[in-house]
């Protein structure tokens, strides 16, 4: 989730995979780090090692997601990750509905089938996963939410590489699908919207933006998720500065 592309520094980390250009921004990794540490700084070097480890291979599987198929429509694509999100820019040739909602819809897939894999994995090793349990299962590992149990390694170190995969694909694959501008279900709900209303649908969708984000500030600060309430009031601040540019006609075009 980037609202830009930053600029690029000395510092950055540069490499292609799949024959795609990556690059990270210093402070993804500084962002990731803070963001691992828990209260008190008292989490463990080793498990805030596996936790910056995780949260960069899962947002790399997710902007790959958009890249791979942006690249499949025949546009050069190329990621960049910055702060605790990543951006998958490309050329389009032409604007086609269905194929920007496909692309914003190909992040959020890549992480659902990225730990559909990994959970695959846990399940071979000998080590059963039972989904949506009704009851909890003694001597089972719980994933956060309870959606999942599996029965643990005897290293800590691999149980917790499993709930940190779990909690970033599921989880924020689940938060990136919600109509909230620049996440990917804000994407897709301005394309929608557009195919609605031509006119106003730009409008309609930030709209959509700012309403949904202050649903989530709410629910977030009811559970004193903080840091949660804080990014979703910023988009949803951003929504409706946006929306004031657009409605005031200050913008020469489409604003986002």
């Amino acid at each position: 989730m980037l609202l830009g592309e930053p600029p690029q520094t000395q510092y950055d980390l540069r490499f292609h995979i799949f024959g795609i250009p990556v690059r990270v921004h210093p402070w993804f990794w500084a962002i990731v780090v803070i963001l691992g540490i828990s209260g008190g700084g008292q989490t463990p070097p080793v498990d805030l090692l596996i936790w910056v480890g995780c949260v960069f291979v899962s947002i790399l599987v997710h902007e790959l997601g958009h890249a791979c198929l942006a690249r499949a429509y025949g546009w050069k694509p190329w990621i960049t990750l910055y702060g605790f999100g990543g951006l998958a820019s490309y050329q389009p040739t032409r604007h086609d509905w269905r194929s920007q909602v496909l692309i914003s819809f190909a992040g959020p897939l890549a992480g659902f089938l990225f730990i559909g894999l990994i959970m695959a994995a846990v399940q071979v090793s000998g080590h059963p996963v039972q989904l949506f349990p009704e009851t909890p299962v003694v001597g089972f590992h719980p994933l956060f939410p309870p959606w999942a149990l599996f029965a643990p390694f005897e290293s800590a170190n691999i149980n917790t590489l499993i709930w940190y995969l779990w909690q970033i694909n599921i989880l924020w694959g689940i938060l990136n699908l919600l109509p909230i501008y620049p996440l990917d279900g804000g994407q897709i709900a301005r394309e929608l919207c557009l195919q609605g209303n031509r006119s106003r649908g730009v409008e309609q969708s930030l709209w959509i933006s700012i309403i949904t984000a202050g649903g989530v500030v709410g629910f977030c600060l009811m559970n004193r998720e903080i840091y949660l309430a804080f990014m979703f009031g910023y988009l949803a601040y951003t929504s409706y500065s946006i929306l004031q540019q657009f409605s005031g006609g200050q913008s020469g075009g489409r604003p986002w």
